[in-house]
């Protein structure tokens, strides 16, 4: 008895459709139907994710994903096809046998960022049974947009004596990509070799970065250039020869703006006389000619035209009785003779002084 064996049905056979003998032989107990046995009770399930992602400007026809369901229905009852629901035009096609979801049109992410499918798994069961889900696409971005200034032109006016740091002004421009792609970095391309200027790479503020001087340099035509980041992903990358291999492929993308800096001139230079110390000779006893014409001084005065360089001319120290000056021309004249043996040579001291604010005096 110990070694006896006996067989006995624990499972699967709710219908006490077989029975095993003692022998381990398996029997049925009577005809079984097999299409009595094999009706339409499943419905299609799903097995494949619901979100996947796609580059944009990818080629048509290219596969996205692959939608799977499965049916534990034999035969036609468990035969699967696949429906894309379209209420509206969609860039994409679903194999109805396979299940493969291509691109069929042309995908942008800046006009669209991302598509939500309602696809249908259909069997051939009489009736079918389907079951419905949402398949969601997101795009992925591509640097296919350069960074675009608005305005291209720009103009700011300065003075001479700004401080180191003040604000000029701030340029703007925009890139409709995504992440690095669509992050604008400013900087100055050319017309600054000194480097009197500088930008904030990020806010594009331009600021004095150095003294000024107008009669250096009053006006400046500066190319600014904003630069999307795109190359920094490639920077990203852990591996050298990742890095390189991305480097070839990625390009970054600009535009570029004009600016120019008017430099507005401030009262900063005294007026200088050309040829000091002034000599001329007068005959005594005699007036000169020309309403007493002894000699004529000039003096220079580098600020901006007209009052900052209009200069006028002053008798400081000296015979104000003998000797008078026109404050416009700088000439000198005599007003009554003189005698050399009571005086052989007399000493002017003369201003010059220009006409701006802060008046500046020599």
């Amino acid at each position: 008895d110990n070694g006896r064996i006996e067989y006995t049905i624990t499972s699967g056979d709710d219908n006490n459709d077989f029975e095993i003998f003692s022998n381990g032989t398996i029997r049925t107990r009577h005809l079984l139907d097999r299409e009595t046995k094999n009706v339409n009770d499943e419905e299609p399930r799903f097995i494949s994710p619901n979100v996947t992602e796609m580059q944009e400007n990818i080629s048509t026809n290219t596969v996205v994903m692959v939608i799977k369901a499965n049916d534990r229905d034999e035969g036609r009852n468990g035969y699967i096809e696949y429906i894309l629901e379209q209420d509206q035009i969609l860039p994409f096609t679903l194999g109805a046998v396979d299940g493969l979801l291509r691109v069929a049109g042309k995908l942008d992410r800046e006009q669209r960022a991302s598509y939500t499918l309602n696809v249908t798994a259909r069997d051939r069961g009489e009736p079918s049974k389907s079951t419905r889900t949402q398949i969601l696409v997101k795009i992925l971005d591509e640097n296919d947009n350069n960074p675009i200034f608005d305005p291209k032109q720009y103009s700011a006016s300065v003075a001479e004596n700004a401080s180191i740091g003040a604000m000029v002004l701030q340029v703007s421009a925009t890139d409709i990509d995504e992440g690095a792609n669509g992050r604008v970095r400013f900087s100055i391309a050319s017309g600054d070799d000194n480097r009197d200027f500088s930008i904030s790479e990020d806010s594009g503020i331009v600021r004095v970065a150095k003294n000024l001087n107008y009669e250096r340099k009053s006006r400046y035509e500066l190319t600014i250039q904003a630069e999307d980041c795109a190359a920094d992903l490639a920077l990203a990358n852990e591996s050298i020869e990742g890095r390189n291999k991305l480097l070839t492929t990625i390009e970054n993308r600009y535009d570029i703006a004009e600016l120019t800096i008017i430099i507005s001139d401030i009262n900063d230079n005294s007026p200088t006389f050309l040829h000091s110390p002034y000599l001329a000779n007068v005959m005594e006893n005699v007036i000169p000619p020309n309403s007493g014409y002894v000699i004529q001084v000039e003096a220079y005065d580098a600020d901006t035209p007209p009052f900052n360089s209009l200069v006028r001319y002053f008798l400081k120290e000296g015979d104000t009785d003998l000797f008078r000056i026109n404050a416009s021309t700088g000439e000198i004249s005599l007003l009554r003779s003189l005698d050399r043996e009571t005086k052989a040579e007399y000493i002017l001291t003369l201003v010059a002084m220009d006409t701006g604010k802060n008046i500046q005096n020599r």
